[in-house]
């Protein structure tokens, strides 16, 4: 398992200190208030407004591991299988996504899906992928040897998976 954190930018930083001070600062007008709603409202400013981002930019990282991408970003999870990614560029796109950085890869897998991303050490992180692709590539197409044709006996499908426990 390879796991690669995020690289931040200055101005996201910025963003989500500001973000956080404004919470603290609305909350604080909203405790001073007093009342029920008002403290019901200074909660949930905080945990939106100032947990949130925190929780975004603690948690934002790239996993490579079993033949899959997992890209976690505080509460939003992606898993793409690495035998489905067509292509990997380097990109400054503004495109929403789980990057923290405006120095990120677009990476298109599927059927006409892209997801751009921002790990610290890009290079690093290109080679782990290449090589995982590389063995999980050859691990399908050993399993697909392995199979037995779709118009194979039972009994010849049986031996076929004992052959693959083994």
């Amino acid at each position: 398992m390879d796991v690669f954190k995020s690289k931040v930018d200055k101005w996201m930083l910025i963003f989500i200190a500001s973000s956080i001070f404004a919470c603290i600062l609305g909350s604080s007008v909203m405790l001073k208030i007093g009342g029920a709603v008002n403290y019901s409202i200074a909660a949930f400013m905080l945990i939106v407004g100032a947990g949130i981002p925190l929780w975004i930019l603690n948690s934002t990282r790239y996993i490579i591991k079993n033949g899959n991408l997992k890209i976690v970003s505080g509460p939003f999870t992606w898993v793409i299988p690495i035998t489905s990614i067509t292509s990997v560029q380097e990109s400054e796109s503004s495109m929403f996504g789980p990057a923290l950085s405006s120095d990120r890869l677009e990476i298109e897998y599927g059927k006409d899906k892209v997801m751009v991303i921002s790990p610290a050490d890009k290079t690093e992180f290109l080679q782990k992928l290449d090589n995982e692709k590389l063995t999980n590539t050859d691990t399908t197409q050993q399993q697909a040897a392995d199979m037995p044709p779709k118009n194979a006996t039972k009994k010849q499908k049986k031996q076929a998976k004992k052959q693959m426990r083994q």
